[in-house]
């Protein structure tokens, strides 16, 4: 890299063509990404005491982004999306337990954007944190391993220290830190990341693979929780001089109802530490921009530089003390905004900025466009070519939809719109690009506001449509029941042919699917399961087998609604005894738990149980059995669709191996005895695989774990030797 002051050097992109070989006729891709990255770049401008040179320079050579956002401001769904080409809503994927979309009914067998690369030819290199786990792992399905020419497992981050650290007392995963070591391939993964996939780079001319344009993808974790670096990046910055953001406006929670400062805000604001939490930030971002010129770098003394496309971004935005948050996980622009540039060497638009809104979910149809592949009409997104050709095209104007835990929110040229019922917010982004003043609510809004429900239906309608396209074929065969567990509704006796009629009249609703004993099966865009039963009629009976059970007392939950104008009643059966009955409300379109406590079940062989329907209209999600005992806490199962976090339920030493790559950063980890005694509280480290020592001395015997992040609440049995 060519040097600047010390190992920060800023790398400089000249266009003198490299003579000798010459690049493959087709573009090859270089793809760049950082974890939890927003949008604080100098060259955007919001935040101009950030050092990030080289970003700012590949910002210089293409089109930058400013007002660039990602489909969810959490990784596993953002990054979900990036790949797939499916948007939040149209999955189900909306938050960091939502886990991975092949997983999810009818997108099994989907093309992800390396996936048609791959297939059309071009050499696909996966490294770092791509898809939601930190590294690329062969043996791990959430990585979409299989449709990767060759991987990198190289792992990800970067040592921390004694210099600066701090650790939040709320919550001891909220740490930064600065490593007063030299940086190392050993003690920065990032560092070693960046310098093993610029080697590739460099060598690919002489590579098996040499004769194959290629898509390379980079992911790098910094600037993630922790916030640590190497302190070269540390003192790039002081407090002395850095500015609190200026998105930050004292109690503008105000006029949103419920809304709170978090716990940590308040802490680093008590402890005097907001700018030394932003310089923890900066050096971290500036570490990954460091990463970033290594391979730029690479790139330009490559053959391939005038012939390659090369994207940087960031998963999703974070907030350092607007709106009392530091964090992600939430609907506001903070954090769903971040850094987009995209280098086309053929692009007329290079060396401007774009100011239209975009989104992350662009990014697939773009790079299809860019390297003339055939058009990807099955996906969600739009090409940016036209703005890569013209940033300041007038009549582009195409919204963008986020999703998060349920809430849908959209961002226009000129309007951003949370609908979240009472709690719905609205902001003018011309006038009040902070979002201040909450315009919710005022009467002289109403069509506005109507304009853009429509556009957030319109958007997920195509979504809708699209999924039921990916479903036609699927079959509701019933899976094996078991209890305690959740048994999915549609997952029933649904007679001894079970085929399903497909609905076609239906796709705005997300599409219906008819059995053969006229039950209707519904795509349902509530984030519990893929489908529901729907159209009901009134004395309708559903029968379930149960194949394996434990007989004795259980708390059972429905999730159900009742949009109909009348009430409705779900009676539960044993055999022929009614065992409980769930009271519908009318008019309630929303999904609800309903809960029958300490119900006996008992029997001897197959156990079935039948649901009656006693008047029509209601929908039906799934039903919760769980063990009924004399625990004094809450530690009832709420699954998320995430798989078990426990790898073995079965200790010796004391040590439990914990799966927590599909929560957020931040978990809350409490152990309990049978009898409720909470033994042990504490909190980790997320979106990782780690391994907990307890600490407590636990006597031979089962104990519950729960781990609970916001989001997931789960709670698993384990027997300690």
């Amino acid at each position: 890299m060519k040097h600047g002051i010390g190992i920060l050097g800023c790398l400089s992109l000249s266009l003198v063509k490299v003579v000798g070989q010459e690049p493959p006729a087709r573009k090859n891709v270089l793809f760049i990404m950082a974890d939890d990255f927003n949008h604080w770049t100098r060259s955007i401008g919001y935040y101009p005491q950030s050092y990030t040179p080289n970003i700012d320079r590949l910002g210089a050579m293409g089109v930058l982004f400013t007002d660039a956002h990602c489909s969810s401001p959490v990784s596993n769904p953002s990054r979900n999306a990036l790949w797939s080409g499916y948007r939040p809503s149209t999955t189900g994927i909306d938050n960091n337990a939502g886990g991975f979309v092949r997983d999810v009914p009818g997108f099994s067998n989907i093309r992800s954007l390396h996936q048609y690369f791959k297939e059309l030819g071009y050499h696909v290199y996966g490294s770092g944190k791509l898809w939601h786990p930190g590294r690329m792992d062969p043996a791990n399905p959430s990585c979409d391993p299989a449709n990767w020419s060759q991987i990198n497992q190289q792992a990800t981050g970067c040592n921390g220290g004694s210099y600066s650290r701090w650790e939040s007392d709320s919550n001891n995963a909220f740490v930064w830190s600065g490593n007063p070591n030299t940086m190392t391939q050993s003690n920065c993964n990032d560092f070693a990341l960046a310098s093993q996939v610029a080697s590739f780079i460099t060598s690919y001319s002489s590579s098996p693979n040499q004769n194959k344009p290629f898509f390379i993808a980079c992911g790098f974790f910094r600037p993630h929780l922790p916030f640590n670096s190497p302190v070269q990046f540390w003192n790039l910055f002081s407090e002395d001089t850095l500015n609190i953001p200026k998105g930050y406006l004292e109690n503008d929670l105000a006029d949103i109802s419920g809304a709170n400062s978090d716990a940590i805000h308040n802490e680093i604001v008590a402890e005097n530490k907001w700018k030394e939490g932003i310089r923890a930030y900066l050096a971290s971002m500036a570490l990954a921009d460091f990463n970033v010129g290594i391979l730029l770098d690479a790139l330009e003394n490559s053959p391939y530089r005038d012939n390659t496309i090369v994207l940087f971004m960031g998963d999703h935005g974070w907030h350092l003390g607007e709106k009392d948050r530091w964090s992600k996980y939430a609907v506001y622009d903070q954090a769903n905004r971040t850094t987009l540039v995209i280098y086309d060497p053929s692009s007329a638009g290079n060396g401007n900025k774009c100011s239209k809104v975009v989104s992350l979910q662009d990014i697939y149809p773009t790079l299809v466009e860019l390297c003339g592949l055939p058009p990807k009409t099955d996906i969600e997104g739009r090409s940016l070519k036209p703005l890569l050709e013209n940033p300041d095209k007038q009549d582009w104007n195409w919204p963008v939809l986020m999703t998060y835990s349920g809430k849908n929110y959209i961002k226009t040229n000129n309007f951003r719109f949370v609908d979240d019922g009472t709690k719905s917010q609205l902001y003018n982004v011309q006038s009040d690009p902070h979002e201040w003043i909450n315009l919710f609510g005022k009467p002289e809004y109403n069509e506005t506001i109507n304009r853009l429900k429509q556009q957030i239906d319109s958007i997920r309608n195509i979504g809708f449509g699209l999924k039921e396209k990916l479903l036609a074929g699927y079959s509701f065969i019933p899976e094996i029941n078991v209890i305690p567990g959740i048994i999915e509704a549609e997952n029933y006796d649904e007679g001894a042919e079970g085929q399903v009629y497909h609905d076609t009249d239906n796709v705005n609703s997300g599409g219906h699917y008819r059995l053969s004993d006229g039950v209707d099966i519904e795509v349902t865009n509530d984030s519990y399961g893929a489908f529901n039963i729907t159209d009901t009629r009134s004395g309708e009976w559903l029968t379930y087998t149960i194949a394996s059970y434990e007989k004795g007392n259980y708390d059972i939950t429905i999730r159900a609604c009742n949009p109909s104008p009348s009430s409705s009643t779900i009676t539960l059966y044993m055999n022929d005894t009614p065992m409980g009955s769930f009271d519908l409300a009318p008019n309630n379109p929303e999904w609800s738990d309903v809960k029958l406590n300490n119900i006996e079940i008992s029997g001897t062989g197959f156990l079935r149980f039948r649901v009656v329907i006693n008047t029509g209209g209601a929908k039906l999600n799934y039903f919760r059995f769980v063990k009924s005992t004399s625990v004094s806490v809450d530690l009832i199962v709420k699954d998320n669709g995430g798989n078990r976090f426990l790898i073995d339920t079965v200790i010796q030493d004391s040590i439990l191996q914990i799966d927590l790559t599909q929560t957020n950063p931040t978990a809350r980890l409490e152990i309990f005895s049978l009898a409720g005694i909470r033994v042990e509280v504490g909190y980790v480290i997320g979106e990782s695989i780690i391994n907990y020592r307890i600490k407590s001395n636990l006597n031979t015997g089962y104990y519950y774990i729960r781990i609970s992040d916001g989001v997931v609440d789960r709670t698993e049995k384990f027997l300690k030797l």
